[in-house]
């Protein structure tokens, strides 16, 4: 905080003595003219008159008087006019000792010596805008200067009353000085604090009128942009305020409204006057998006050039200071989609309905190939080929069956797993009907791509066969059981278990003698599963696997 007054201190004492330099200047040529008038009126009037000599010594300050008006035209040296009036008047302060010294009190005169010294003075303060503690020390200066020569020169000894008397006077004039000038200081402080005052409130309103300015600049730029955006959007898009009175409408509705016989100069007219069979329903919709806030989407069928347009209606409210001042509604063409979506639903309907009949046609062909199969062991006694064929039957019926689920399916990406295990064994369980074996199934439902219902109907195919045909020999009583389970981390388990007789000492996975075993060891891979065998309690088989279409997907 001082240091800020200091500051304006120093500004306050430069601009008090430069803005003084006018008044200055005129005080300064007046009393140069009226010196010069006065020595003229003497020396025409009084020429021989001894007083007239005595009057000439006071031209000895016109030097310092000149010096001080030259400066005041010399810009450069403003910067120092506080130094170079302190000299100017300690050089005055040296003539009125030097007048008064050289002087004798006796002289014709003389007497008007102390006037001249009160002039000097009050010149000082009325002239010299200096800072006031220079004044008052010139000032005092010049007072002791008359002092020291009223007693060089006897005055002050021989005539000590009327010493005094004229030192009264000059004090007295001193003292009027100084009140002039500390009033003029005092006034003009006030005056160049509220010059400060007015100039930093005209500075920051001069930034707040361009800050003003650049705001509605780039309101009007954003104004320009918003509605360069809003004519290039297709969609019809019109904004009414609270009062339902249209504010925008956008390049896309004029055309529309041109096209269609409406009005085209909308701007402010109620939105019922330009579109006029607008219903109740719609103005009351509105009404609810003014007090809710909430976006309304529905569909309407407007007839436009002749036809009928599936539009999506949508509206939108428009947030000022927390308050739904505005709503725009955007109309958007959905014909073409409408028409694409009805395109896409009628060839998935047809691609459904050509699957389906694939899928039908190649379980037919393949009933045929089972039938071909089955005549071919009715003519064949060969005990081994008979065996090879009703391998090979099993397997096909396998496959058909996938396709008669995908036929009778809902779904024809996927296959119900549970069911198809389930039907696959009971044909095979069928197909051994001879034999006292109980056939038990524990299966979760779950749904599978065909990529992994066929080979795991193979897998289960070749194991079941099996199972009936050397896990029980003779009239052997037993259990097969089959179980299909699905944990959390969408990975199945197979299960073909049997409590017969168990596997020889010398079965491997990787003998080549067992065709059946080769199969459903390359069927595991294909799956990217894992086989284990339990020998414990008969033989149990399990695989585990996953999902193939699952799986690829959630790698993408």
């Amino acid at each position: 905080m001082r240091e800020q007054f200091t500051r304006n201190q120093k500004e306050f004492h430069q601009h008090y003595m430069i803005s003084s330099l006018p008044g200055m200047r005129m005080g300064l040529i007046f009393t140069m003219v009226m010196f010069f008038c006065f020595v003229l009126f003497n020396t025409f009037f009084f020429r021989d008159a001894p007083e007239t000599q005595f009057y000439n010594r006071f031209w000895i300050i016109s030097p310092f008087i000149i010096i001080s008006l030259g400066v005041t035209y010399f810009r450069r040296l403003y910067k120092w006019l506080h130094p170079i009036y302190i000299l100017l008047n300690l050089g005055i302060c040296f003539v009125v000792y030097f007048v008064g010294a050289t002087s004798g009190y006796s002289e014709p005169g003389y007497e008007y010596y102390f006037a001249w010294v009160m002039l000097v003075v009050i010149g000082l303060f009325v002239f010299y805008r200096m800072p006031f503690r220079s004044l008052v020390i010139i000032g005092l200066l010049q007072v002791a200067a008359f002092i020291m020569a009223c007693i060089s020169n006897g005055f002050f000894a021989h005539r000590p009353i009327i010493f005094f008397s004229n030192l009264f006077f000059i004090i007295a004039m001193y003292s009027i000085g100084f009140i002039m000038a500390f009033t003029l200081r005092k006034l003009n402080w006030r005056n160049f604090m509220h010059q400060r005052t007015l100039a930093e409130n005209n500075l920051r309103l001069k930034e707040e009128i361009m800050e003003r300015k650049h705001a509605v600049e780039a309101f009007q730029l954003s104004e320009i942009q918003y509605h360069n955006t809003l004519n290039s959007i297709p969609d019809l898009i019109h904004v009414v305020d609270r009062d339902f009175r249209v504010v925008i409408i956008n390049a896309a509705l004029k055309d529309t409204h041109h096209n269609m016989g409406l009005p085209e100069d909308v701007i402010g007219k109620h939105i019922l006057d330009v579109y006029p069979f607008m219903n109740t329903a719609g103005i009351s919709e509105l009404h609810d998006i003014f007090e809710s806030g909430t976006i309304s989407i529905n569909e309407l069928q407007i007839p436009i050039d002749g036809t009928t347009r599936f539009m999506e209606n949508r509206k939108v409210p428009i947030f000022r200071n927390n308050k739904v001042v505005q709503v725009m509604t955007i109309l958007r063409d959905r014909s073409k989609e409408r028409e694409v979506d009805e395109l896409k639903q009628r060839n998935a309907e047809q691609k459904g309905i050509m699957l389906r009949e694939i899928h039908h046609r190649v379980k037919n062909n393949l009933t045929i190939v089972i039938s071909l199969l089955d005549l071919q062991l009715r003519s064949n006694a060969n005990p081994e080929l008979r065996r090879i064929i009703t391998d090979i039957e099993m397997r096909i019926r396998s496959m058909a069956l996938i396709h008669e689920h995908l036929y009778r399916s809902e779904n024809i990406d996927l296959i119900p797993l549970a069911s198809y295990i389930h039907s696959l064994a009971t044909i095979i369980s069928s197909a051994f009907s001879g034999h006292r074996i109980t056939l038990i199934t524990s299966l979760d439902a779950a749904e599978v791509s065909i990529e992994t219902a066929l080979p795991i109907g193979l897998i289960a195919n070749e194991l079941l066969t099996n199972a009936y045909k050397y896990a029980f020999p003779g009239s052997m009583n037993g259990e097969i059981e089959i179980h299909l389970k699905q944990d959390a981390d969408e990975m199945f388990t197979l299960t073909v278990s049997d409590n017969g007789v168990g596997l020889p000492d010398s079965f491997t996975l990787d003998s080549e003698n067992s065709l059946g075993m080769f199969i459903v060891r390359l069927l595991v891979e294909q799956l990217d599963g894992a086989l284990e065998i339990d020998r414990e309690q008969g033989t149990s088989f399990i695989i585990r696997f996953k999902n193939l279409v699952v799986k690829k997907l959630n790698t993408l």
